[in-house]
């Protein structure tokens, strides 16, 4: 009975609140205050009965011992709770730092929306900046943290929010700041919600504690003012994009600002919100328990629910898609269908595998049969859980925008990070009554990896640790995409690549301590790769089976950093990971797969055959160093031709890969070139400290200075200059704790330098930057592009 009930509440809340689901995450530069804030919200909403803390290693969603230990996110994790009953919230926290910025990009994948975190003090820093970007496509909400610092400034924040990342923004609480008993001294209290009129303070001894007050225009004129402008540039801002608000402010009698009601102010905004017209600005400080409630309330109202988010990114074009209010989204108007797709794998003590799901479209229940559409295999699941950190919670079912994990020993193996999941919603075996040429086709666009840079040997302290080293490498590789592993074919050592030092650093301690593999990590090195410097001439393959292939392979210049990916009536091309490499099918008049098939083999057999032998020759490196190769296009004229009763590749595979190896060993070693990774730098320091830093990096690093500026100033572009006039007319209130900061040559802007750097000179530059700027100074580094070098 018991059983029943639970089953049946489920299924409920599962069907009746697909607009009180949000699908969120917490993204900010390292140290914003993203995982205290976390754990704010998860207290305020019951699921956790204590507040943990960074400093103390307790947190619930840093709970790797690296993450504890450090004091920093190392990987994302995901949690759910319900906030006021009113909505179910998925939050996923995610890293700051710049080598983990594989686990935002997965991340943001599968969600809807986003909460920005801001340092009051630093603003908006660089990591910040690429998250917005890399998130430019979601609703997003900014929460300027850290209000209780020393030299916080919400305003200057806020015009930097508008000028640097480029979006209007609406105040939805502005800064309250309290006076000591003495007068002498101000200090963050709580925020004036400026939407519903009302002051709401916090109690410093006492998390729990909220005092919300109406602000009295004759006993505190000062804040009444501050609220009537903050409201009435807020209501300007959203008339600019709401004419139903300008008609409905119209009827306020005496165009009093204060009198247009809060849900009226609230639709317009979420409409704005989640059109990315206009970013909802709180502002609070986590670790003083100030203005979480707040945010959580913004979450639900300002961010999308599955149904009003944007359709996934698909392989099909033609595919109609649409939302349903009780179902969400439909695929092929197939109501039985659901996709899924896989954008996590970690390995747990207890479960062993774990894949997060992110269920796009129908129901996934336990003990279901599934079809990976990725590697063209059905298996079965076992049980459904939804994580909370690091404890599992057991469900029956995943339903449209839900995410969740599935578990079970056959999961391994059969699904990895990227993979799309097919099944039916009703049927446990009804995935294989599916079509094939339809719905078992059909691919979520995977998710981008970016190229490692940094790379490590790693050797086996005996030859019997040798397999248990290969083992824990292969299950390194699945939990994070974003290493790699290679062998070296001159040393016969085995290499993992990696985004930077820190990367490796976390890598190698979770290979030994957390795996157990007996090994020895090596210096960090620089990634390099090899290119050739011309185009080969075409080399023909035929044999009397009828296999018939023209090849060459092409030099992508320089000026070439990406070719086309869109697919012509002549030809198509195919991008082969994230080299710059790419595949180029010619199409053979012959073989039209929008037409009736000749060959027993597939089509989509035939060109993944084509990318599989590509991939492998081009890895098999240049003459040189035997480095990978890089921006090189391979291609396939458009006289091939497959005999009509193959119907497995393996011999495609074989004659493809042969043929561009031998075009490749046709070249002389001249006819190669290295590259090495050239990195862009932004490194922010004080004036008095610059000059140092200058000559460091110009002198040591081989560094090329693109500019020097004030931290807070930009570029006079022509988007710059229209919103430097959005931020002088946006009403801001006074910073008050600007004034009362402290720091030496706290009334001297930073100076922001902008370079671009070899990689190989920036190995360690963390310790060198802090020794020459005495801790102060902060640098931020990330890949530009791939540079010819000498082969010295």
């Amino acid at each position: 009975m018991n059983s029943t009930i639970k089953l049946l509440c489920q299924f409920v809340r599962q069907h009746s609140t697909l607009e009180k689901i949000r699908n969120i995450g917490i993204i900010a530069h390292i140290d914003a205050g993203k995982t205290t804030t976390t754990e704010r919200m998860l207290y305020y909403a019951g699921k956790t009965r204590r507040i943990g803390n960074v400093d103390h290693g307790d947190t619930i969603t840093d709970f790797l011992p690296q993450e504890r230990s450090r004091g920093i996110t190392i990987q994302s994790a995901a949690i759910s709770f319900n906030w006021r009953n009113n909505g179910n919230i998925n939050l996923i926290d995610t890293p700051g730092h710049a080598d983990f910025s594989f686990e935002v990009i997965r991340a943001l994948k599968v969600l809807d929306g986003c909460v920005t975190i801001f340092d009051a003090v630093a603003g908006v820093e660089a990591q910040t900046e690429k998250v917005w970007k890399m998130s430019k496509d979601i609703p997003k909400i900014c929460f300027i943290n850290k209000m209780d610092r020393e030299g916080a400034g919400f305003s200057r924040t806020v015009k930097e929010i508008i000028l640097k990342l480029h979006t209007r923004v609406a105040l939805v609480n502005i800064p309250f700041f309290a006076t000591t008993k003495n007068d002498d001294h101000k200090f963050f209290q709580g925020v004036v919600d400026v939407i519903n009129k009302r002051l709401i303070q916090w109690d410093f001894d006492d998390p729990d504690k909220v005092i919300v007050s109406e602000i009295d225009p004759e006993k505190n004129a000062p804040l009444y003012n501050q609220l009537l402008k903050a409201r009435e540039s807020l209501i300007e801002t959203l008339s600019e994009f709401d004419e139903d608000l300008v008609e409905k402010f119209l009827d306020v009698p005496n165009g009093d600002y204060l009198e247009l009601s809060p849900d009226i102010i609230n639709s317009s905004l979420r409409n704005l919100s989640l059109k990315g017209i206009v970013t909802p600005v709180l502002c609070g400080a986590s670790f003083r328990n100030i203005g979480v409630q707040p945010l959580l309330d913004a979450v639900l109202e300002y961010l999308p629910s599955p149904i009003e988010t944007k359709f996934p990114a698909i392989n099909k074009s033609n595919c109609i898609m649409k939302y349903d209010k009780s179902k969400g989204l439909i695929i092929g108007n197939n109501n039985s269908i659901c996709v899924s797709l896989a954008f996590k794998v970690i390995t747990d003590p207890i479960r062993g595998l774990m894949v997060f799901v992110r269920v796009y479209s129908g129901l996934l229940r336990n003990n279901y049969t599934v079809y990976n559409t990725t590697t063209r295999q059905f298996f079965k699941i076992g049980k459904l859980v939804r994580m909370n950190a690091d404890v599992p919670e057991e469900i029956n079912m995943l339903s449209t925008g839900e995410i969740g994990v599935l578990t079970g020993s056959s999961i391994e193996g059969n699904v990895s990070t990227g993979d799309t999941i097919i099944s039916h919603c009703h049927k446990r075996d009804g995935a294989k009554s599916l079509k094939r040429s339809e719905e078992l086709t059909l691919k979520v666009n995977p998710i981008e990896v970016p190229e490692p840079v940094f790379t490590v040997t790693v050797e086996p302290k005996s030859l019997g640790n040798k397999d248990s080293m290969e083992k824990a490498l292969k299950r390194l590789v699945i939990e994070d995409p974003s290493l790699r592993v290679s062998v070296d074919e001159e040393t016969g050592q085995t290499l993992l690549s990696g985004m930077g030092e820190l990367h490796l650093e976390i890598a190698g301690d979770k290979l030994i301590n957390t795996l157990g593999a007996e090994v020895e990590l090596g210096k960090v090195t620089v990634s390099y790769k090899e290119t050739i410097n011309i185009d080969t001439p075409v080399e023909k393959y035929s044999d009397d089976k009828g296999y018939n292939f023209s090849m060459c392979v092409e030099s992508l210049k320089e000026s070439e950093d990406k070719i086309s990916h869109s697919n012509s009536s002549k030809e198509i091309c195919i991008p082969l990971g994230n080299d710059n490499n790419y595949l180029i099918i010619e199409n053979n008049p012959k073989y039209n797969p929008e037409k009736e098939w000749p060959l027993q083999i597939s089509y989509e057999s035939i060109v993944n055959a084509m990318m599989s032998s590509a991939i492998v020759a081009l890895q098999k490196g240049g003459k040189i160093s035997n480095f990978p190769l890089h921006s090189c296009a391979i291609r396939i004229c458009d006289d091939w031709e497959i005999p009509v009763d193959i119907e497995k590749p393996a011999e495609i595979l074989t004659i493809a890969r042969n043929l561009i190896l031998k075009i490749l060993n046709n070249l002389q070693i001249g006819q190669y070139s290295i590259l090495q990774p050239i990195m862009r730098l932004d490194v922010v320091v004080s004036p008095s400290d610059m000059g140092g830093v200058l000559r460091d990096l110009t002198n040591d690093h081989d560094a090329i200075i693109l500019s020097i500026e004030d931290q807070d100033s930009t570029e006079n572009t022509a988007d710059n200059l229209i919103y430097n006039k959005i931020a002088t007319d946006q009403y801001l209130p006074d910073d008050v704790t600007l004034n009362l900061a402290k720091t030496v040559g706290s009334n001297e802007s930073s100076k922001h330098i902008k370079a671009e750097v070899p990689l190989r000179k920036m190995i360690a530059y963390n310790k060198k930057l802090r020794s020459l700027t005495q801790g102060r100074g902060d640098f931020h580094m990330y890949f530009d592009k791939m540079e010819r070098v000498t082969s010295d």
